[in-house]
């Protein structure tokens, strides 16, 4: 069922992807079913991340919960907490309620005698990620994503520590630099692998964005470039977004907050650059306020893709019917499932139809 119905939404998907006009945003809108039962909670923090039979559950009640309209799609997200390439060369982790935290132990503590930075397939958190995936590809209906590897210069901070790295860019900037390349080394090893498991599937490949592509796709990020400079990004960031960008063939940038648009010129000119996700952080203005109108032009002028995840709601009205009527609907990805009622999802689409004409 649920591979039906991204074979019968690629071509639209792809049309997003090559900037081709649909005459609207591409939509990936949901709701819940109403009288919906909920899957249970998970009974400890080690089932609800490491338990793959628990998560295969979980999302295919989840998925049989929502009903799918427009462009909508369920697709599960290989989510061993965000960065956890850093548990795989040499760091640890630790499950929380929301998240898992990559920042203890700090292995390195000296730039003297830096770790030796290898991808370990046998390391505890690679092993979960490949049993997860495993489990799901035993559901041949069930497409799962790349998981979150996570930025090659957020990767070096969880095995540093953020406020060390930060003292560490004036203090030890050739070491960082070259520290920072052999981690770009190993993880596109660890890109790749995932890359090849999922095209034995014969799956689509999406990630944690959840965006259909015939093509090996990755959402390239670096949110601890929210404390640094544009010469600093120019050093020490540009060089690993460069480089993933050279292999990884749609590549997207996750523009996490305000902080990270004064280095958005430079992402910009990334040569083979697919799209910008922006997130402009929690308090701020929604994602189809008029405040962000002018950052969706510099990106659409660059003939870049715009993806602006839950964007939809139908407390917003006015807002996201302004948006459509000024924002060029070509190569825009706009998603949401707040909804009180499926009349609410199917007006909002019918709204976006009528005001994009």
């Amino acid at each position: 069922m649920f591979k039906q119905k991204y074979a019968s939404v690629l071509a639209e998907y792809e049309k997003f992807w090559n900037r081709e006009s649909t005459g609207r945003p591409i939509l990936n809108i949901s709701y819940q079913k109403p009288g919906a039962e909920a899957y249970r909670n998970a009974g400890s923090l080690e089932e609800q991340w490491l338990d793959s039979e628990y998560n295969y559950n979980a999302f295919k009640k989840r998925s049989e919960n929502f009903e799918y309209i427009a462009e909508g799609i369920p697709g599960y997200f290989t989510n061993l907490g965000p960065g956890c390439l850093s548990a795989c060369l040499g760091g640890g982790f630790q499950l929380a309620k929301n998240t898992v935290w990559f920042d203890k132990p700090q292995i390195i503590t000296d730039w003297e005698n830096p770790p030796v930075v290898k991808f370990d397939e046998q390391s505890k958190m690679w092993q979960h990620i490949t049993r997860m995936q495993e489990r799901f590809a035993k559901d041949p209906e069930v497409c799962f994503s790349i998981t979150d590897l996570g930025g090659i210069m957020d990767i070096v901070a969880s095995l540093r520590g953020t406020e060390n790295l930060l003292y560490d860019l004036y203090d030890y900037p050739d070491e960082v630099y070259d520290f920072t390349k052999e981690v770009r080394r190993e993880w596109r090893v660890a890109y790749e692998k995932q890359v090849d498991f999922i095209r034995k599937q014969n799956l689509p490949f999406i990630t944690w964005m959840n965006i259909p592509s015939e093509k090996p796709w990755y959402p390239m990020q670096c949110d601890f470039c929210y404390m640094i400079s544009p010469t600093q990004f120019e050093h020490f960031v540009l060089p690993e977004l460069l480089d993933q960008a050279s292999y990884i063939e749609r590549p997207v940038y996750h523009l996490d907050g305000q902080g990270e648009l004064p280095h958005l010129d430079m992402i910009l000119d990334i040569p083979g650059l697919s799209g910008i996700q922006w997130n402009p952080g929690a308090g701020k203005e929604p994602l189809c306020d008029e405040k962000w109108f002018d950052i969706y032009k510099k990106i659409q002028d660059k003939g870049k893709n715009l993806i602006l995840l839950w964007a939809l709601d139908e407390k917003l009205e006015d807002k996201i019917e302004k948006f459509c009527k000024t924002v060029d609907p070509t190569g825009v990805y706009l998603s949401g499932n707040r909804f009180s009622s499926p009349e609410a999802a199917e007006r909002m689409l019918e709204n976006i139809i009528k005001w994009t004409k």
